[in-house]
């Protein structure tokens, strides 16, 4: 169990936690939630070491150690990424060798206390390699930089290559690879796409430690945490359930607190009432005095936190656009020798709530930046109605900045005719308060530039909003303040996000691009991977790929529309496949995957089967007479090591069937 007994931290005059206690459970799944600056990632630095407590200690089980990812990406360069992964195993590696001394020195101690302490030790570092399943790292080291969404060619590359964000998913596999007893992670998904999100939970769900995080994925809250902490105020209070759970029980304390502290004012009114209204007649002095002392002993309650709401954002007013927003016809983007779209035909129409969707570098980004004529189209024809006001945001926008100016009139040279309270409460809803708004822009950090970019956005008037991953640096409070903004706007929205309650809650459409493709279904984003799943789960024969190179739009029925984007009903979707007699490259295609189908079945079974020898052997090994049951020992441990490094090789061949490459060997 990890405790905290009497926890207390202060910064200068300011209390972050003033002698708080509480206790989790060895598997325990904690989401630590609370405003910005409430003391949420202090308190994890506490239980990680990281920086010490003023007062009060923390306790653990012996032996059990705390892993830590901090929100910023650490110093990384000169191994590649793969090598920098496994690093995270440099103790398993120094018990490894310790462990060859070891049995050296049981090769020439057969009996004795040097013997006996020999093999005490041996065993004990046998079961903490076999705990961490130290012969199979490299393999799941590259399970894990995969699922975090590393490509194979990545694995090679030097980290230094790699901007801040991949570095921190570096940092996340690291820790994720050395699997401590306690993981403190400090907004985990704050550079993951969705796929690499939904692995994490999966994985997270599966730990077998104990798990304290803060997040502002109120959806990745909700299914990896069963106990929900809020700090406020330099208290803990304790949830039971996931994030939406806490919600509810939040607004029931909230009403209960606002109660008394609204009974507790009208109490002590009617006492100050009493004592103004008699403090000079003599008659009523011992009374008078009564009440004072009373008013002077009472432990006055502060409002409860909450009963102030965040401001709401307000849109400038904008003529209606036309019915038809943008089109784009048979589109075509290209990067050098790099296609994006070949031939894609689009039409949004006006008040559409669309999400653009795939795995990162499928082309979301760039299909945003030709809606809004940022970039040029390779190829195509781009239509945009005659009355459409488009607000972009993306987050190098807050590169263009002008870092001299104060937040205040960055904001103004973007809002004219608004007026001050309109844009002070507009920076308060993109977490800009007090005499925030009087910094200069270029002291602030990165998200903070890329919040106030995005204020500049929603300030003009606009009745299109084409938003790219616009609440990457806001918390949940902002992010719902947004949500609520976008649902009241007017006009159309067309957004990227890797937030699935926004996707859920907002859009009503997702367009998902990839491979040049763009598939359009109705529905939010929970619905649209209910219809992928429908579709994948029909067996169907493979169609013939298109030999002209167009890229042929397909509802979610699987028809080709000819390159229109038509609107389809979210009946079950499924993939009706053209009556066409399958071509020679097709077969050839065809017989190529039934073939690594079935080396992939043989390289599984090999593995099931060199996995369950290994796991015999370790538990044969376990036995403290192993040394004196066995002459054979020094074999048996070679054995049990050439096996870990044979299953690590097949592992290895086993990722290659996934290369798409490997389908044209």
């Amino acid at each position: 169990m990890l405790s905290l007994d009497n926890l207390s931290k202060s910064y200068g005059d300011r209390k972050i936690l003033d002698g708080v206690s509480w206790s989790m459970n060895d598997d325990g799944r904690v989401g630590l939630v609370g405003l910005n600056g409430a003391g949420k990632s202090t308190l994890l630095k506490m239980i990680a070491e990281v920086i010490p407590p003023d007062s009060g200690r923390i306790t653990r089980p012996q032996r059990t150690r705390v892993g830590y990812l901090a929100q910023d990406a650490p110093e990384m360069g000169g191994r590649s990424v793969l090598r920098e992964t496994l690093a995270a195993l440099d103790r398993m590696q120094a018990l490894d060798v310790r462990r060859k001394e070891v049995e050296q020195i049981l090769t020439r101690e057969h009996s004795g206390p040097i013997h006996d302490g020999a093999l005490e030790e041996l065993g004990n570092v046998l079961t903490e390699l076999e705990r961490h399943d130290f012969y199979s790292a490299e393999s799941r080291a590259t399970a894990v930089l995969f699922g975090l969404g590393f490509a194979a060619d990545d694995l090679s590359r030097d980290v230094a290559e790699f901007s801040g964000g991949i570095r921190m998913r570096i940092a996340l596999a690291k820790l994720l690879l050395d699997a401590p007893e306690f993981m403190m992670l400090d907004e985990p998904t704050n550079h993951l796409d969705i796929e690499a999100r939904n692995w994490l939970e999966d994985f997270l769900c599966a730990y077998p430690g104990g798990i304290i995080l803060v997040s502002h994925d109120r959806y990745f809250l909700d299914r990896v945490t069963t106990r929900t902490v809020e700090v406020s105020r330099g208290r803990l209070t304790e949830y039971v359930g996931g994030y939406s759970r806490y919600l509810v029980a939040r607004e029931e304390r909230f009403a209960l607190e606002m109660a008394a502290y609204e009974k507790q004012r009208e109490e002590i009114a009617h006492i100050e009432n009493f004592v103004s209204r008699f403090r000079y007649q003599a008659s009523k002095a011992r009374l008078v005095q009564s009440r004072i002392k009373q008013l002077e002993k009472l432990e006055r309650l502060e409002p409860p936190e909450g009963s102030q709401k965040p401001p709401a954002i307000s849109f400038p007013k904008c003529e209606r656009s036309t019915r038809r927003v943008f089109e784009l016809k048979g589109a075509v983007k290209r990067y050098g020798s790099l296609t994006v779209y070949d031939g894609v035909d689009l039409t949004i129409e006006r008040a559409a709530r669309i999400a653009l969707v795939g795995p990162n570098g499928s082309g979301k980004s760039t299909m945003m930046k030709l809606l809004a004529g940022i970039e040029k189209m390779t190829g195509g024809e781009r239509f945009v109605g005659p009355s459409v006001h488009a607000g972009y945001f993306a987050q190098n926008l807050a590169e263009s900045l002008n870092y001299e100016k104060t937040v205040l009139d960055e904001l103004g040279d973007s809002a004219a005719g608004r007026t001050m309270g309109e844009l002070r409460s507009l920076l308060g809803a993109m977490l800009f308060s007090g005499d925030d708004v009087y910094k200069r822009v270029g002291v602030l950090s990165g998200g903070e530039r890329a919040r106030l970019a995005l204020a500049k956005v929603l300030a003009r008037p606009s009745n299109c909003l084409l938003l790219d991953e616009p609440t990457n640096n806001l918390d949940i409070v902002a992010k719902d303040s947004l949500l609520d903004a976008l649902r009241r706007f007017p006009g159309t929205v067309i957004i990227v996000s890797h937030d699935r309650f926004i996707l859920n809650e907002l859009v009503t459409e997702v367009l998902e691009v990839g491979q040049g493709h763009a598939t359009r279904y109705l529905g939010n984003y929970d619905e649209y991977l209910a219809k992928k799943e429908a579709m994948e789960n029909v067996a169907t024969p493979p169609s013939t790929p298109a030999r002209s190179g167009h890229v042929h739009l397909r509802d979610t029925r699987g028809n080709s529309v000819n390159g229109k984007v038509v609107p389809v009903d979210k009946s079950d979707a499924k993939v009706v496949a053209p009556n066409t007699e399958l071509s020679k490259d097709d077969r050839d295609a065809n017989r190529r995957r039934e073939r690594i189908a079935k080396q992939r079945k043989q390289v599984e079974a090999q593995i099931e089967q060199k996995e369950t020898e290994r796991a015999a052997l370790s538990t044969e090994m376990d036995d403290p007479n192993f040394y004196l049951a066995r002459k054979d020992a020094d074999e048996l441990i070679a054995r049990y090591e050439r096996l870990g490094r044979e299953i690590e090789k097949l592992y290895t061949d086993l990722v290659k069937f996934d290369d798409p490459a490997a389908m044209s060997e």
